[in-house]
């Protein structure tokens, strides 16, 4: 008896952890992703072709618009 007094509390508490195991596995699975039918406008590409212009006009206008150049303050930065 003194056996069954012990052991049943732990056996209540694996009933319900594996009920609500359960219950969270069955609820999860149950719940459907939906992906929006115009995804692959959200995900293609601005431009197919690679713009080496524009990536020319933002160099310069960093080196213009800064006080001091990137490689400048890299090297400020750096420990001797």
């Amino acid at each position: 008896m003194s056996l069954i007094k012990r052991v049943l509390p732990i056996l209540i508490f694996l009933v319900v952890v594996a009920a609500a195991w359960i219950g969270f596995s069955v609820y999860f699975q149950s719940k459907d992703l939906e992906i929006d039918g115009n995804a692959t406008t959200y995900t293609r590409p601005i431009s197919p072709t690679f713009d080496s212009e524009t990536i020319e006009k933002v160099s310069t206008r960093t080196y213009d618009s800064f006080p001091v150049s990137p490689e400048e303050f890299l090297r400020l930065n750096q420990l001797d």
